[in-house]
Formats: structure tokens, C-alpha cells, sequence
């Protein structure tokens, strides 16, 4: 008898369900007319924000590219006779010769040449 009664609830869930979702039209118009409604909801912004997405998902790949090649370049030009720019003004003395040099008074408008 309990599953008399679990059967008639399953009809009537069944039939509750066929009620709310009517059938599919299906025939020759089906496909087309499926297509129409997906073009119809692709509106100018759907389309600018798959582009946008397109668009952001480049420039990250780009950047990490660019990290990579960034990086292993770097490393790659640490041998022992590379120095940094800060190390090489570090190492020029031109300041202490300059510091140490005879200079003659020269006037600014010298028409020597």
C-alpha cells in the first residue's frame, strides 16, 4: 500500500512536470528558429565583453612572456666581467681627476676656433 502510494505521488509529480514544461516544437523551423533567439541575445556588449576578455587574457600572457624572457636574459649576462651601473659609476674617478686638474680660466665667448 506504501508504494501504491509513492507510485500516485510520482504520477502526480510527473504530471505536474509536463504541465509546466510544454512540449518542444520540433519540426523544420526548430534549428533556425534556435538560432535566431541565441543571435538575438549576442547584443553589442556581449560581444565587446568576449573581446575585452579576449583581450585581457593576451596582454596577461604577453606580460608573463615577457617576465619569463626578462628573467633568463638577466641571468644569463651575470658572468664575472658584467658589472652593474651602479657598480661601474662606483669604479669611474673622472670626479677625483677633474677635483685634481689644472683648468684655465677660459672666457665663455673664446673665438679661438
Amino acid at each position: 500500500m506504501a508504494s501504491e502510494s509513492q507510485d500516485r505521488k510520482l504520477q502526480d509529480l510527473f504530471e505536474a512536470y509536463r504541465a509546466a514544461c510544454p512540449d518542444a516544437v520540433e519540426g523544420s523551423t526548430f534549428m533556425p528558429g534556435l538560432w535566431q533567439k541565441i543571435e538575438a541575445r549576442q547584443s553589442f556588449p556581449f560581444t565587446m565583453r568576449r573581446f575585452a576578455q579576449f583581450f585581457v587574457s593576451a596582454a596577461a600572457a604577453m606580460c608573463l612572456l615577457m617576465a619569463v624572457l626578462l628573467t633568463t636574459a638577466s641571468s644569463s649576462h651575470n658572468g664575472p666581467g658584467v658589472m652593474a651601473y651602479v657598480e661601474a659609476l662606483d669604479n669611474d674617478n673622472a670626479h677625483e681627476i677633474l677635483a685634481y686638474a689644472d683648468i684655465e680660466n677660459v672666457s665663455v665667448g673664446d673665438n679661438s676656433w
